[in-house]
């Protein structure tokens, strides 16, 4: 695990684009700006942090939740393993006896569950309307894996808990209780971090587009990931829409009322080539434009009520603006990657092809509904006492 405290250069914080009256909107580089960093947040004397729960969302094979298990023994916490693709719970529950964690559940998410409580206006687009065209058949439960786990902490009162991807390495248990100390301490506006995550770096968590910037020499931040996030579950709290970048839209509100921090720690994910399938860059886009989209507003103080199609229109411009500028300075990347990325990038440009303005006023609105209509269910949840009684509620096993 590495500890740095860093620094984005200050020319490439980016002031804002987008001013009340501005119409030159660009998406930015780098969002370091909202959220708040250790060295924002003054030394690191925390209370000793209680971590009810580490949730994983597995599709890898069970010896890839080998670090998540050793955490979840060190810590003391509880393990929830939310198991499907190649995530079999056999061996799941196999490695839980070899690790010697008693306290820990495999749990198999069946291909295209669904449930009620998880029923959204946003994921019937994504999956059956016009939303099944524009991300390009995205085949991922991320989302829903997450989702579960929100609704589990709830239904058994825990109050924090920690989202973990099973590719995530190179993380110790004190990097975790630091990141989760964070959580209810007061921010910059009095009110406490709802949200605190580290930063992926090493490999870089960024879109295919993100990446292809980066090879190209053009200065690109990595954000905050749901991959390695805290929650405070006794506060409001988002979901995860079923959309490339839904952790961006999960701590979105935290962001916007800077309630979303982030520690000194970084960690490290699996690498993989970012470019091996033009597929991937085309099933992100649209996720891409509306996240970036949204955050970019963020930087002038504006929110949702802002992205009308005038807003969209000028942003989907931008957007084109920045994989013309990748396509033309593709000579500037590596050799072995140059023809590989400009694949992917056209994928992309096909995508964004099919986005319109409107599309996304209409998606925001949807988004914004949702997060109504989850906020209402959460508030009538069951209370039923054992993990084994609250995934009976969601028809899980």
């Amino acid at each position: 695990m590495v500890r740095r405290q860093r620094q984005v250069p200050r020319e490439n914080q980016g002031k804002s684009v987008t001013e009340p009256g501005e119409t030159d909107v660009r998406q930015l580089p780098t969002h370091s700006l909202l959220v708040t960093a250790p060295e924002t947040l003054g030394p690191l004397a925390f209370p000793p942090a209680m971590l009810d729960a580490i949730i994983v969302p597995a599709s890898r094979p069970a010896e890839s939740l080998t670090r998540a298990t050793d955490l979840a023994k060190a810590i003391g916490c509880h393990l929830v393993t939310l198991c499907s693709f190649h995530a079999d719970p056999a061996d799941v529950h196999q490695l839980f006896g070899t690790r010697s964690l008693p306290g820990a559940t495999a749990v198999p998410v069946p291909e295209g569950y669904t449930h009620p409580l998880l029923d959204f206006a946003t994921t019937r687009w994504a999956r059956d309307g016009d939303g099944k065209r524009v991300c390009a058949g995205r085949n991922s439960d991320l989302s829903s894996k997450r989702n579960i786990g929100l609704l589990l902490a709830r239904m058994l009162g825990w109050n924090r808990i920690f989202f973990m991807d099973d590719d995530i390495r190179e993380i110790d248990a004190a990097a975790v209780l630091d990141t989760v100390s964070l959580l209810g301490t007061e921010g910059p506006l009095g009110a406490g971090y709802r949200t605190a995550a580290m930063m992926v770096h090493e490999f870089p968590d960024n879109s295919v587009v993100c990446h292809a910037r980066r090879a190209i020499n053009e200065f690109q931040d990595v954000f905050v990931s749901g991959s390695v996030l805290a929650v405070d579950t006794k506060a409001p709290f988002g979901f995860f829409p079923d959309i490339y970048n839904e952790d961006w839209l999960f701590f979105y509100r935290d962001a916007a009322a800077k309630q979303l921090a982030s520690s000194s720690s970084e960690v490290q994910q699996l690498p993989y080539d970012p470019f091996a399938d033009p597929q991937r860059a085309a099933s992100q886009e649209f996720g891409d434009i509306i996240a970036e989209g949204l955050y970019t507003l963020l930087h002038s103080g504006r929110g949702t009520e802002s992205a009308d199609e005038r807003y969209w229109a000028a942003f989907l411009a931008d957007r084109y603006r920045i994989l013309e500028q990748i396509k033309q300075r593709s000579y500037k990347a590596k050799t072995e990657i140059r023809q590989k990325m400009s694949k992917s990038v056209a994928a992309a440009k096909d995508q964004l092809r099919e986005v319109t303005p409107d599309m996304c006023v209409r998606y925001t609105e949807d988004w914004r509904d949702d997060l109504e209509l989850w906020a209402r269910r959460l508030e009538t949840l069951p209370s039923p006492g054992s993990v084994r009684k609250a995934l009976n509620e969601l028809d899980l096993q």
